[in-house]
């Protein structure tokens, strides 16, 4: 089975990375798919060449858009699917009322644009030298 295949796939995991896994969750699937859905549209922005294959078109009509929580395909490229999940979490945190929360959702949105251009952005963990 491939990793990050289904919207339940992206919003399983990111509930791990939002350590929001007891019912009732803090994070509810409605908001859950708005951070999904804002992700692809930002992933849109960033990366169109990834939704050509949906149509001719690259409008916003073109970006898969998801209503439920279910086993439906999220057709990403293998190699973007976990800088959308850190979008997607970003994106969740972002909305959350508490400081603390600020930082993470920077860091989550580091790694999705990172992942997503190709280089490393402000915040990122570097290696030691030496």
């Amino acid at each position: 089975m491939t990793a990050l295949a289904t919207v339940e796939d992206y919003i399983d995991d990111a509930r791990v990375l939002l350590q929001d896994e007891v019912a009732p969750y803090r994070y509810d699937d409605t908001s859950m798919l708005t951070a999904l859905n804002v992700t692809l549209l930002e992933t849109r922005r960033l990366r169109p060449d990834l939704f050509l294959s949906f149509t001719t078109n690259i409008a916003e009509d073109s970006i898969p858009q998801f209503t439920t929580v279910n086993t439906d395909a999220v057709e990403i490229e293998a190699q973007f699917r976990l800088g959308v999940l850190h979008g997607l979490v970003a994106h969740a945190l972002e909305r959350d009322q508490e400081d603390i929360q600020d930082d993470r959702s920077t860091q989550f949105m580091n790694v999705f644009n990172a992942i997503m251009i190709g280089r490393a952005t402000p915040g990122l963990a570097r290696p030691r030298r030496g």
